[in-house]
């Protein structure tokens, strides 16, 4: 584990008198915590480097007895934080914890502090996904609180309510509000289990969260011919065509899991990955179209390098950009690829998988295989995807049980 603590001045906002506050800033393993010393300076009398405030000076008296006062407070904190480390009791603390820990005071959960927390927990683990998720929940809160931090305990059913006004009011679906409150419910969940706000003030008791049906995200088996057959006219659509096909014949892996692929997880004509977001195993035989599909990325690569030119760095919040970007360049390809191709349903990563499935049910495959092939944990969940066909679908359905 990664330690490390300096005086810093924290210049993200000035205070009236023109100077910058001082703050003790702890970082493990790159996550960053400021605690503030009660001292501030002028920029131009802080010496970064020897991590003091300058003889110039005039806010304080006597600038010696202020500067060793600066670094036992930072002492204290270090030996606080060996202390913690020792006891095998420093990885298992939030950094909200850490906080009350170093300085001995309850601190407030606050809604955006604790969500960015979480959001760079989720993506040392590797779970960018979750991590993209909570970060779209909180920059819509961010805006509607008008980027002022708020604590989790004044989230009531009252400014659910309002926030779930305003979300609406600016032509926002039901299901993207949906999305946000089952990730601010979550986020309200971790702060209870980690005792950072009581339970007793949990919003979601008496607030519902809302859902729209809405058709399900998935194409019939002549629409991913069509996708087969299609001609790219730009590199871009090239490569979406590539990526949603991978997906279909690797049992609707998700993009995620396309994009961390390496050369590695090829064995013995398998692709053998485990799955970020469940970490379940999965073992996939090479067929012939994924093959010559792979044959065009794997060329002069091996070992860990990754198959698909989505992952460039082993940074993890490169890793992010990285494929928020990609994701972005290859829905907006896909939607152009479904336009040319006339295709009722708009094309987005997600459908290749959604289509994997249904189709599988329409074959009359058992849903317990088609649960295994999702990576699902239980048929139940597995049920609950497939509950709901499109219409044409269930028509071909009709169709054979009419004998047309």
């Amino acid at each position: 584990m990664s330690v490390s603590v300096t005086l810093q001045l924290d210049k993200r906002r000035a205070k009236k008198d023109g100077s910058y506050p001082i703050k003790v800033l702890v970082v493990i393993n790159t996550n960053p915590l400021r605690i503030s010393t009660g001292y501030s300076c002028e920029e131009k009398h802080w010496n970064t480097n020897g991590q003091r405030i300058r003889s110039g000076c005039k806010l304080y008296p006597n600038i010696t007895r202020i500067n060793n006062l600066l670094h036992k407070q930072r002492g204290n904190a270090f030996d606080k934080l060996i202390r913690l480390q020792d006891e095998g009791e420093l990885d298992k603390l939030s950094l909200q914890e850490l906080k009350q820990r170093l300085t001995g005071k309850q601190t407030e959960a606050m809604l955006l502090s604790f969500g960015e927390e979480i959001i760079q927990e989720l993506r040392n683990a590797g779970k960018l996904g979750n991590a993209r998720v909570y970060d779209t929940m909180l920059r819509s809160v961010r805006t509607y609180l008008k980027k002022k931090d708020r604590p989790l305990k004044q989230i009531t059913y009252t400014w659910l309510k309002k926030y779930e006004a305003w979300y609406l009011g600016r032509d926002n679906t039901v299901n993207g509000l949906g999305v946000n409150m089952r990730t601010l419910r979550a986020l309200f969940n971790r702060a209870i289990k980690r005792n950072l706000v009581s339970k007793d003030y949990y919003p979601f008791t008496q607030y519902k969260i809302k859902k729209q049906a809405t058709r399900k995200r998935a194409i019939s088996q002549e629409d991913v011919n069509k996708i087969k057959e299609y001609k790219p006219t730009t590199l871009r659509q090239e490569r979406a065509k590539d990526y949603f096909l991978m997906s279909f014949y690797l049992m609707g892996a998700s993009f995620i899991d396309l994009a961390f692929l390496q050369m590695k997880s090829i064995q013995n004509d398998r692709i053998e990955y485990q799955r970020r977001k469940t970490k379940k195993l999965h073992s996939i035989k090479i067929t012939a179209p994924l093959k010559t599909i792979l044959d065009k990325y794997t060329e002069g690569k091996s070992g860990d390098d990754y198959i698909l030119p989505v992952i460039k760095t082993n940074d993890l919040q490169q890793q992010y950009n990285n494929l928020a970007n990609d994701i972005r360049r290859y829905n907006k390809s896909l939607k152009e690829i479904g336009q040319a191709l006339s295709l009722s349903a708009t094309l987005t990563s997600y459908v290749a998988r959604h289509s994997f499935a249904t189709i599988a049910k329409f074959k009359d495959v058992p849903v317990s295989v088609i649960s295994q092939a999702l990576g699902h944990s239980s048929t139940e969940t597995t049920e609950i995807y497939l509950s709901e066909f499109d219409n044409d679908i269930l028509d071909r359905y009709n169709e054979v049980i009419v004998g047309e």
